[in-house]
């Protein structure tokens, strides 16, 4: 067997490799007699140009301080954001973080260059520009020791460690050949586009907007260092012209305020879609190849509407930090997967809630029908009736609360609190409150309502068990 040039080997230079790559080396390296020799391989040291991650939660800050890396945010410029301000028609709604809370949004670029300048700075890791092609294993064994990869114009190279890591995001070549059959595959819920505008002053400054629309949506707005701000859209599927869809579908349903300055960016910037995909985690340590193991998005994705991918990366280099620390040698793979175990459930309370959250959120404010109008109408007067509606909801959205059992209590008091509103508020058109006589088709609508929240949330929950 070739000796090791490394004892961690991580791929993929994104939000989680170089998280994880700098714990590994100051907090599980003070924590170990030994030094912890780290390569951080990633095929494009440039800056990165994405439309997602440019907002991180309050619990994604959190996490950042416990890894050491929070001046990467005061280094690059950021804008503090207080909540959201959810728009439905006419009427708004301004939900802030409790507890004197705030999430961080920044250009995702700067802020990847940031991390991966202080991974570059630590002189117990080597940061690589190449491309991974391929993993090594060994023969009689077909342990996974290193990767093969190539630079550019370079012949190919091999790179070995005691363990690997495949950070390598959301279209991981890696997923399959380390977790074998795999009980879930990537799932493509939707497609996200964005926009930049510039010159914009939303309803509440220093607040997301979120605005519920019909037939379209939802919008995600907020600001952006240099009096710039992010405009998301949620799309089901692709429009055949993606611009007139916004121009038509989207920008009319928005306040007045808001439509001058985004017909601008639509004439003078470019409308960016990706995909987006949903995967829950699978248990690694059993069944999966020796020798490595997958982090990140090649692992674990959800939906981006609640922003909360970052916020789980960290969460995951803080908790596999601390575990890594505890063992004897990274070569034993019984105590590596005692810790992949180990992981897997202490990432549930956060992981598993950010993870529910942004899927059943968005596939009830995403979607269409009369039983998602009812909880949609009723959960904007829910969060409207005040903090003490709303801090717990918005509390677990940002990643301070970590439980999936008070997000499924929270859920569950909104749909109620829907059909209550459903019962005794006027319906649109109507002056009055429902008569008696309609309550036998309004009880019927209410178990529509019952069954399609838990039609939305089930599977994902039952999946994040």
């Amino acid at each position: 067997m070739v000796p090791p040039s490394y004892n961690v080997l991580i791929v993929g230079a994104g939000v989680a490799g170089p998280a994880l790559a700098y714990a590994l080396a100051t907090k599980t390296h003070n924590k170990r007699n030994a030094t912890v020799r780290i390569a951080l391989l990633e095929r494009s040291l440039s800056k990165p140009d994405r439309i997602v991650a440019e907002l991180l939660q309050p619990g994604g800050v959190a996490a950042l301080k416990k890894l050491g890396l929070e001046s990467c945010l005061g280094e690059l410029g950021t804008v503090s954001l207080l909540g959201y301000h959810v728009l439905r028609g006419e009427q708004g709604i301004r939900a802030p973080f409790p507890g004197g809370h705030s999430a961080r949004a920044f250009d995702h670029g700067a802020f990847i260059m940031s991390l991966r300048d202080r991974v570059q700075q630590m002189p117990n890791i080597d940061v690589i520009e190449t491309t991974v092609t391929g993993l090594i294993e060994e023969q009689s064994t077909h342990r996974v020791i290193g990767v093969r990869a190539s630079k550019a114009g370079g012949p190919p190279e091999s790179h070995y460690a005691d363990l690997v890591i495949l950070a390598d995001g959301s279209s991981s070549k890696f997923r399959t050949a380390i977790l074998g059959n795999m009980p879930y595959q990537p799932s493509q819920k939707g497609y996200l586009a964005g926009l930049i505008v510039k010159d914009l002053k939303l309803p509440e400054p220093k607040f997301a907007t979120m605005a519920i629309l019909k037939g379209a949506g939802p919008v995600i707005l907020f600001e952006l260092p240099n009096n710039e701000h992010r405009m998301l859209i949620e799309l089901k599927q692709q429009p055949l012209d993606l611009k007139e869809h916004i121009i038509c579908d989207i920008v009319p349903q928005l306040p007045s305020s808001l439509r001058a300055p985004i017909l601008n960016a639509l004439e003078t910037s470019r409308v960016r879609r990706v995909p987006h995909f949903y995967l829950p985690p699978t248990k690694q340590g059993g069944c999966s190849k020796v020798g490595a193991f997958l982090l990140g998005d090649s692992l674990n994705m959800r939906h981006p509407l609640t922003a909360g991918g970052m916020t789980v990366a960290f969460n995951d280099a803080v908790i596999l930090s601390e575990l890594l620390a505890q063992i004897e040698s990274f070569s034993n793979w019984d105590e590596v997967s005692a810790v992949l175990r180990k992981w897997h459930h202490l990432r549930k309370p956060l992981a598993s809630t950010i993870n529910t959250m942004s899927m059943s959120w968005a596939g009830i404010f995403a979607a269409e029908g009369e039983a998602f109008d009812i909880m949609q109408e009723g959960a904007f007067k829910f969060f409207g009736k005040g903090a003490e509606y709303y801090e717990e909801p918005m509390s677990l959205a940002a990643g301070i609360t970590q439980s999936p059992l008070l997000l499924a209590r929270s859920s569950l008091a909104i749909a109620f609190y829907s059909i209550w509103v459903l019962f005794t508020h006027p319906r649109p058109g109507n002056k009055s409150a429902p008569q008696f006589y309609e309550y036998p088709l309004l009880f019927i609508k209410a178990l529509n309502v019952i069954w399609t929240m838990g039609i939305v949330m089930g599977p994902v929950m039952w999946a994040e068990m």
